[in-house]
């Protein structure tokens, strides 16, 4: 059937299909999109699910690549889940928000991974959805029977297993690797979606660790990263010891690894934030009350604590206010930054070491969710196509 399908379109436009998927691949997806109504051959190569992986690998491999900052609004149940491009905020230097169809009443974002959004209903969770933000499509709601033993004292995250072509959410209680009452305090779930969605619980690793703050999960290299401390580590100055939490999708096993700097105050205002620039897993100091407003580190390779190297410095003395507590979002292609501050984002030109713009927003406080632009099907994962 593909083959027949080639050959159709070789014969069609007297062009290789190798060459037309070639062209067609370095478009953005809004524009891909419009051009599935060109004709029914263009349509099948453009939603066929190996086009979709092949679009998206190029695209993590641009620098910057396209991406969406999703989030909701109010952090509660109610309200719609929201993106914009952060180019438009880069370049128009304008917050407009939109509206994805699918509504979002009563529904979290739990994960961001390969253009795709992981959102759960119900608590403990009753169901899973998969939603692209890019293309709009969303699979239907997949049944979850989470637990509440931990109530809201659980971290969970989304991502994909490459070597088996999946994606799995993966979900534990924060304090499970000092209380070990019941199978879910000793272990997380882990559930694989599929044309037969499964789940098992797998181990917790046995050193001791806690959460501060926003439990949310980094995806990167095949790998769930969430920053954690080490409650035994507190000294009479109030500092903490600081790690990288992380699980293999592949092997599912957790691991942990240093951070550049190990010891920080227990501070939730001073925590450092965990995000991914240039496909590397990266982490912010924030000393807003310093000369050194925040400095971004990344680790050039995953899991190797040898390679973690300063990227930039923000001083204060560039119009940031003192006490902002930056954190720093993408970086374009002309060296401009885009940063989340309370009320605002920041636009911060690094190589000429300067503000560029303050784009204001209403909302006082919202976690915002890197979501690559993909035309990865949302159905094809749950096995309805």
């Amino acid at each position: 059937m593909e083959h027949a399908r080639m050959e159709h379109l070789e014969c069609e436009y007297n062009l290789p299909v190798d060459l037309l998927r070639e062209i067609l691949v370095r478009f953005p997806v809004r524009l891909l999109w419009q051009l599935k109504i060109v004709c029914r051959s263009w349509n099948s190569l453009i939603s066929s699910p190996e086009f979709a992986m092949h679009h998206l690998q190029r695209s993590t491999l641009t620098h910057p690549p396209p991406l969406l900052l999703c989030w909701k609004v109010p952090v509660g149940l109610a309200g719609d889940i929201k993106h914009c491009s952060s180019q438009s905020l880069i370049l128009d230097r304008q917050h407009q928000p939109q509206p994805v169809s699918h509504p979002g009443d009563g529904k979290f974002i739990r994960g961001s991974c390969n253009g795709l959004l992981c959102l759960s209903e119900g608590f403990p969770y009753k169901t899973l959805t998969l939603l692209n933000p890019s293309t709009r499509s969303v699979s239907p709601s997949v049944p979850f029977e989470g637990s509440d033993e931990c109530g809201n004292d659980f971290f969970c995250g989304f991502g994909y297993d490459i070597l088996h072509d999946q994606y799995k959410l993966v979900m534990g209680c924060c304090a499970s690797s000092r209380l070990t009452d019941s199978k879910v305090r000793s272990g997380a779930i882990v559930f694989t979606f599929g044309a037969n969605p499964s789940w098992k619980t797998v181990d917790h690793p046995v050193f001791p660790y806690d959460f501060r703050g926003p439990r949310n999960e980094i995806f990167v290299s095949g790998t769930l990263n969430w920053l954690v401390c080490d409650p035994t580590s507190s000294t009479i100055d109030s500092e903490l010891e600081w790690f990288v939490l992380t699980f293999d999708l592949e092997t599912e096993l957790f691991g942990r690894f240093c951070l550049p700097i190990t010891r920080m105050h227990r501070d939730f205002c001073e925590m450092p934030p965990l995000q991914v620039h240039n496909n590397c897993l990266s982490v912010c100091y924030r000393t807003p009350y310093e000369p050194i407003i925040c400095t971004l580190w990344i680790m050039k390779e995953h899991g190797d604590e040898t390679s973690w190297i300063q990227l930039f410095a923000i001083t204060s003395d560039v119009g940031i206010d003192r006490g902002s507590l930056v954190a720093p979002l993408y970086i374009s292609e002309d060296h401009n930054l885009l940063a989340l501050d309370t009320g605002q984002v920041l636009v911060y030109n690094l190589r000429q070491n300067q503000l560029v713009s303050r784009v204001r927003h209403r909302y006082d406080w919202v976690y915002l969710y890197r979501c690559l632009e993909s035309l990865v099907s949302p159905s094809h994962y749950c096995g309805l196509n």
